[in-house]
């Protein structure tokens, strides 16, 4: 597998949707690739980073509503 076709795939090999044969030719190719390697592990690194960051914490009682409203207050504006 080539480094174009890696790139086009890693999504796929991080997020575990690579069927049995996309998974070896793709671990093979970034055991003899540093660069694949090394974007394929900051990828991973900002998805970390990202999911470290979300939160669960409920929206605001009314929040919705509030957003409403105000898109209908700038829609009538214009």
């Amino acid at each position: 597998m080539d480094c174009k076709l890696v790139q086009q795939k890693i999504y796929r090999f991080i997020y575990g949707e690579c069927d049995a044969y996309e998974l070896r030719k793709i671990k093979e190719h970034l055991d003899i690739c540093n660069q694949c390697r090394k974007e394929c592990e900051l990828i991973e690194e900002i998805l970390g980073q990202l999911k470290d960051g979300l939160t669960e914490d409920p929206v605001p009682a009314g929040f919705k509503d509030r957003v409403l409203q105000r898109i209908h207050a700038i829609a009538d504006e214009g």
